[in-house]
């Protein structure tokens, strides 16, 4: 496999592609990451310096891979964070002519716009992700803020058949929605939307979660799912890597999930299902 990874990037620090390139990778795929930003960590740091990657270079680098035919190549797209709705554009023209090549090509969306209420991109993303990019999509991974600005529902939201019409309302095959209210307040819910069902698995929540849960969580379903798991055992499997990630970095006291030294752990969770 081959995945096209358009998302932010970090010099120091495990976001973005950044995190999802060594999961994928760690899993057995192989990865083209193009930097849609790159900074030199986590604004959650402090102000980071770097800029945001032109629209028109990633067309660009884009353009030179189909000239070389090296797109021919791309088995799976995964996208996440945008600096502006012109990248927005950028990627769904170039997932429209890959899916116009291969319909039925794996596309992941990771919708990412913001948490906990706090819209933290270009006002213009949230509208070009809505109407652009998600209908491409056969997976996405929104948080259950981010699914909230893409349906319009109302901020906060526990209504569990609230979430439910929302995540449905997305019309897209595979829908995981994390950061949704568990069943207690010492716990934080993953809802899982597929072939017809819905599922929710719970894990202990975090008071200070580390940077860079959501990208791995997305990376790690999609390279099981491209692996042969079905969605259930996908979602449990990413669920649980996630929760030995963060386990370990609570422990180390870490503000990054600890990646590198814990590749075997991935690849035998992984392996699991």
């Amino acid at each position: 496999m081959t995945i096209l990874a358009i998302s932010s990037q970090v010099v120091a620090g495990h976001v973005g592609n950044s995190a999802a390139q060594f999961v994928l990778e760690t899993l057995g795929q192989e990865v083209w990451a193009i930097p849609t930003v790159l900074l030199s960590h986590h604004p959650g740091h402090g102000t980071p310096a770097g800029r945001g990657t032109p629209a028109t270079e990633i067309e660009a680098l884009l353009e030179n891979l189909w000239t070389g035919g090296w797109m021919d190549q791309v088995t799976a797209v995964m996208t996440g964070y945008f600096t502006s709705h012109d990248q927005i554009d950028v990627a769904a023209k170039t997932i429209s002519r890959l899916k116009h090549a291969t319909p039925d090509l794996p596309v992941l969306i990771d919708p990412i716009l913001g948490d906990n209420g706090t819209v933290y991109v270009h006002e213009s993303v949230p509208p070009a992700l809505r109407d652009t990019l998600m209908p491409l999509a056969t997976i996405a991974t929104p948080n259950l803020f981010e699914l909230t600005t893409l349906t319009g529902l109302p901020w906060p939201i526990d209504d569990k058949t609230g979430i439910d019409d929302a995540a449905l309302s997305l019309k897209t095959a595979e829908v995981l929605v994390t950061s949704a209210p568990g069943t207690s307040p010492e716990t934080i819910a993953t809802l899982v939307y597929a072939q017809d069902e819905d599922m929710t698995f719970e894990t202990q929540r975090t008071p200070s979660p580390p940077n860079g849960i959501g990208d791995v969580m997305a990376a790690a379903y999609l390279a099981i799912r491209l692996g042969g798991a079905d969605p259930t055992p996908a979602a449990t499997a990413a669920s649980q890597i996630i929760s030995e990630l963060i386990e370990t970095a609570s422990r180390q006291g870490l503000a990054e999930l600890p990646l590198v030294g814990a590749g075997h752990v991935i690849r035998k969770i992984a392996d699991s299902p």
